[in-house]
Order: C-alpha cells, then structure tokens, then sequence
C-alpha cells in the first residue's frame, strides 16, 4: 500500500493502477503551508509496524494504519512552517538513518533506530531531499548531505551529487528528486515524471542501473515533487 497526496491522483492513479498498486489517497492537511499540504514525506513516517503520523492528517489515516497491522506510536503537533513541518521528513535507507537532529521528531527517529548507523545532516527536509534507491546508493542535490555521508565510511553508502533544481514544485523555484521518486518494491523505482530535461539524466539512470534497479516513469511530464510516497508492507 502506497500514501500518496490526493492532489496528485488525477495525474498518477491511472500509472499505478496499470503497475498493480494499491494507493491510499491522503487529502491536503489543512495544518501544513497550502503548497505542501498533499506532500505525504511531511506527514507520515512508518517503519516496524508501528507510525508517527502529523497532526492534521490523523484523523484520515488511523483506520487505514490499524486495518494494515500499524499502530500508531504519536501523533505530532505541526505548523505551517519550517522547521515547525518537517518533523517527520526523515529519510531511513534501510541501513542508514539520515536526519536533521535540530528538526527531526525523537518519535520518529526511535522507529528507524537499529541500523547503527545515524548521519546528522543540516537539510531538515531529509527525505524529500534524498531519492533513495538501495538501502546504500542515494540520490541528492544537496551538498551537505553528500559531504556528511562521505565522511562516515563506514557507512559504505553510495551517493551520486546532481545538478539542484530541474524538479517542478508549484509556488517553488523548484523540488527535490526524493520529492519526486519513490521505490514500488526493492528492484524498482518510480519517478513522476520523464528525466529528459534534467542535466543528469544519463548520471541518474546509469547509477539506477549499476545498483540493478529499473526505472519507471509514471507520466511524461518533467518530472515533480509530491512529496514521495510512504510504502506501507
């Protein structure tokens, strides 16, 4: 089961429908800023069965999160602005947490707990920030994230560095490429878009490649941040 932002359905239902997956469709959160209130890496972390969920889409997703064997762990308090919304926009590789230690909720950073592996980053919107393509090969365009990660070695994570920007996001300059991807299963990711008016592309698809992941491209639009995708097992 993937979470995803209803503001976005219109544009993806069909493209996932056709892929077999099962999508719950989360309304806006009347708490977060208009132009990130479908953005689903905000509002929801789940990991181990259990989820810390924001404030304002609480009351929407408890059922679905209970039906599928989650509990919830907390509910977080938000605001409509950084760094009072990103609480929860913490990025969980499988074998590396990433977070900023200022803005990440302690409820959801115990969740992904167990790795041994913690990296402080000063990006307090983590996961939209970092497209995660194996428990240890990332994507970023922020450069502290990749300095932060190279210096722990013994992490032994791989991290392509793009160009920044080339990612749509409505009243922004432009989004992220977490923002904009999300993993269908271990051996596929999907984008929302085509990367044929990124700079990196030929970069991005031979590193998805080298780590024996397929890309999908769900429309052929540029692609555009929604805010991920929360995968639920």
């Amino acid at each position: 089961m993937l979470l995803i932002g209803a503001r976005y359905r219109s544009r993806l239902a069909r493209p996932l429908e056709r892929l077999g997956m099962q999508v719950c469709w989360l309304p806006d959160d009347a708490i977060l800023d208009s132009r990130l209130a479908g953005h689903t890496d905000l509002r929801v972390f789940a990991a181990k069965g259990q989820a810390v969920v924001g404030l304002g889409v609480y009351p929407h997703i408890v059922n679905i999160l209970t039906n599928l064997g989650y509990s919830v762990r907390a509910v977080l308090p938000q605001g409509p602005s950084y760094p009072a919304d990103a609480g929860l926009c913490i990025c969980d590789t499988g074998s590396v947490l990433l977070c900023n230690p200022k803005t990440a909720a302690p409820q959801a950073v115990a969740l992904a707990d167990g790795h041994g592996h913690a990296i402080a980053v000063a990006q307090g919107y983590t996961r939209c920030a970092v497209c995660v393509v194996t428990r240890r090969a990332v994507i970023t365009a922020d450069h502290g994230i990749v300095q932060a990660v190279s210096k722990h070695p013994a992490v032994n994570m791989d991290v392509l560095e793009i160009t920044p920007g080339y990612v749509a996001l409505d009243g922004f300059e432009y989004g992220f490429i977490g923002g904009a991807s999300f993993k269908l299963n271990p051996n596929t990711i999907a984008f929302t878009g085509t990367l044929d008016r990124h700079p990196d592309k030929a970069e991005i698809l031979s590193f998805i490649a080298r780590h024996g992941v397929k890309p999908v491209f769900l429309t052929n639009d540029p692609i555009f941040d929604i805010g991920g995708a929360v995968m639920l097992e």
